[in-house]
């Protein structure tokens, strides 16, 4: 199939465009215009720009669209909130609206988050039908999408779907996300160009990481198989403390940082959802193939090479 990705220069949007390459799709990477290293044939449009998007669509003739596209860290979404329910909302409605009228036979997965659900005590597993419960703006934005996917799906009678992915970690994350973080500052102790001191947040808070080439795999599979209208969990479902993660990758690097609180890294607590992935699991047969341990010496490993390289 020929397969649009949007969002495909971001971090699950180079995975999903290598998976899809080796398992013979052809990729139509769409996304704002690179300043450096663009992914190759990127198609450069943005999906704010619903002419120009739904003009793209009736060129390329996609088999398939996965809208990765947006805005995907959470917390800037209290000081930005209308910039996060415009791209993460708005930017949902313009690519389905312009697949509907220009590519009407196409699949569609809509990529959401976890995030709908909300927030539960770390006990309670969370299925597709369970209620949502948005606690910041981009969990409202991505609640807008999720419905909308499902209201065209219905409503329509196309072949669209959604998938909900809990946290993903893997090479060449940002920093500003918790494990890149500390794999980052941790190479750069080993590397000695830094002082041997991990600035942290809080270490109690536990997540359910899945590796992002297993995230990436999943919407492979939703894409080719998973059934319209439906919405599907994608975790590992094995959360584990930050703190364990933190341990792991010093044992990794053979360090022993000092560990410092910063306020400005700590969140509100939280209680995020264990999500079920039985669904995905018995539908399509997916599955976690990367431990949480290889996944973090990859990490690592990545890390190590971008902080060598660098001045």
């Amino acid at each position: 199939m020929k397969v649009m990705v949007t969002g495909a220069q971001g971090f699950a949007g180079r995975h999903l465009l290598e998976e899809l390459r080796q398992n013979g799709h052809t990729p139509l990477p769409v996304d704002l215009p690179a300043i450096t290293h663009p992914v190759p044939g990127l198609l450069a449009c943005d999906i704010m720009d619903a002419v120009g998007f739904r003009r793209l669509v009736a060129a390329q003739q996609p088999d398939a669209c996965i809208h990765l596209g947006g805005l995907s860290f959470v917390p800037p979404s209290w000081d930005q909130p209308a910039d996060y329910l415009l791209v993460n909302g708005l930017g949902a409605f313009n690519v389905l609206e312009a697949l509907r009228r220009e590519a009407p036979h196409a699949r569609a997965l809509v990529i959401t988050s976890a995030e709908v659900y909300g927030r539960f005590a770390s006990t309670f597993v969370v299925h597709e039908d369970s209620p949502f419960a948005p606690t910041n703006p981009y969990a409202v934005a991505k609640v807008a999408a999720d419905h909308l996917t499902q209201l065209y799906a219905r409503h329509h009678h196309l072949p669209y779907l959604v998938a909900r992915p809990q946290n993903h970690i893997g090479p060449g994350q940002s920093t500003r996300f918790v494990v890149a973080s500390f794999a980052e500052q941790i190479a750069r102790i080993a590397l000695g160009k830094a002082e041997p001191v991990i600035r942290v947040g809080d270490l109690t808070a536990e997540r359910d990481f899945t590796d992002v080439r297993d995230v990436a795999r999943a919407y492979r599979m939703l894409i080719e198989r998973g059934r319209p209208g439906e919405a599907y969990n994608i975790a590992a479902t094995r959360p584990v403390r930050v703190q364990v993660v933190l341990d792991l990758l010093c044992k990794i690097a053979g360090v022993q940082p000092r560990i410092e609180v910063e306020p400005t890294r700590v969140r509100p607590a939280d209680h995020p959802p264990v999500l079920s992935n039985e669904k995905i699991r018995v539908e399509l047969g997916w599955q976690p193939q990367f431990t949480l341990e290889q996944s973090l010496r990859d990490i690592y490993e990545h890390s190590w090479r971008t902080v060598a390289a660098a001045p």
